[in-house]
Order: C-alpha cells, then sequence, then structure tokens
C-alpha cells in the first residue's frame, strides 16, 4: 500500500513538474520566395549554379544565424526566377557574395546612458551574383552582375527574437533590392539570351 501511494504521487508530482515547464515554440517566418514574379526565360539548354557559395560563419559574419540566410535566399532566387528555354549553351550563376555581419556600436555611458536606449547593433547585408550566358552554337556570350546592400541597427535592449525580426525584415529588403537590380541588368545585359 506504501508503495503504491509512493507511486502515485510520483506521478502527480511530475505532472506538475511538466506543467510548470516553459515550452516556447520558435518563431516561424514565412518562406521568402519569388514564384509569384515572371520568370526571366533564358534561351540556354541549362542554367548552372556550381560550385554553391560557402558563406563565411566566422565573426563577425551572422548571416548563417538568419532566419532566412542570405545566402539560402539568393539560391531560393536563381530557382524561382531563371528557367532555361533553349536547346543549346548554357547559363551559369556565381555567388560572390551573400552575407551579413553585425558590428557593435557605441552607447551612452553614465548617468545619461542610465535614462537613454541606444541603438548597440549594426547588421550590414550584401549580396554579390554575376550570370554568364554562353551559346557556342550561336557564338554568343554576355555578362550580367548587381550587388544590394542593406542595414538595420537593433537597440541595446532587444531580445533575440526581436534581432531575429530584424533580421528577417533586412533579408527581405534586401532581396527585393537585389531582384529589381539584378534582373534590369539581365535584361539589358543579355537581351540576346531573353526570350
Amino acid at each position: 500500500m506504501r508503495r503504491l501511494n509512493l507511486r502515485y504521487i510520483s506521478i502527480i508530482a511530475f505532472s506538475l513538474l511538466a506543467a510548470c515547464a516553459t515550452n516556447v515554440a520558435p518563431t516561424r517566418y514565412p518562406e521568402i520566395t519569388f514564384t509569384h514574379l515572371a520568370p526571366i526565360k533564358l534561351d540556354v539548354a541549362e542554367i548552372v549554379y556550381s560550385p554553391r557559395y560557402q558563406p563565411p560563419v566566422s565573426a563577425p559574419n551572422v548571416g548563417h544565424e538568419f532566419p532566412t540566410p542570405p545566402a539560402a535566399a539568393v539560391e531560393r532566387w536563381i530557382k524561382d526566377r531563371l528557367v532555361a528555354t533553349g536547346s543549346s549553351g548554357h547559363a551559369k550563376v556565381t555567388i560572390r557574395q551573400a552575407s551579413a555581419t553585425e558590428n557593435r556600436l557605441k552607447i551612452k555611458k553614465g548617468l545619461s546612458g542610465a535614462f537613454t536606449t541606444d541603438q548597440s547593433w549594426r547588421y550590414d547585408a550584401q549580396v554579390d551574383v554575376a550570370i554568364e550566358a554562353v551559346d557556342p552554337n550561336r557564338k554568343l556570350k554576355a555578362v550580367a552582375s548587381t550587388s544590394a546592400r542593406q542595414s538595420n541597427t537593433v537597440a541595446e535592449d532587444a531580445s533575440l527574437l526581436d534581432r531575429e525580426d530584424v533580421w528577417f525584415a533586412l533579408t527581405e529588403k534586401l532581396m527585393r533590392s537585389f531582384d529589381g537590380t539584378f534582373e534590369t541588368q539581365i535584361r539589358k545585359n543579355l537581351a540576346k539570351f531573353i526570350k
């Protein structure tokens, strides 16, 4: 009987402890995609993206910690926007840069610092991509490239979730800028390859 009571007490105690534990669900961000935009149709047999870009992961680089890292966003752009529609030739895409860095800002100290909330971190994100289209059969070759940069700051009292919100918004803004400028460059410099 005593063992039975001890067993029930243990079960009740475990249940109470489990109820007290707080489960914080990770913040879910929407996927950054480009399927809502018209594809850029290139008159080549294939789109080549190799070797894949390896973003830096050592400090001050933090892009790999973003909800959508800049490198992943650019790879998604390549997949969603570029379509091979020809029978010969290829277009090679090279990601030259797709990263984000974290930089410490100066904050007020002393009495005035105690009563103000300063921006303490700046995040700089950048992408730099080139595309080279080649069709030896038609003796055509063309290159287009572009880069985009965006920055944002966070307050010294920002939580990790606040930072992740800033990182996600920064990547979205960066990719909107990149998409507009790169499509313009492709349509201008690769005009002979556009279908």
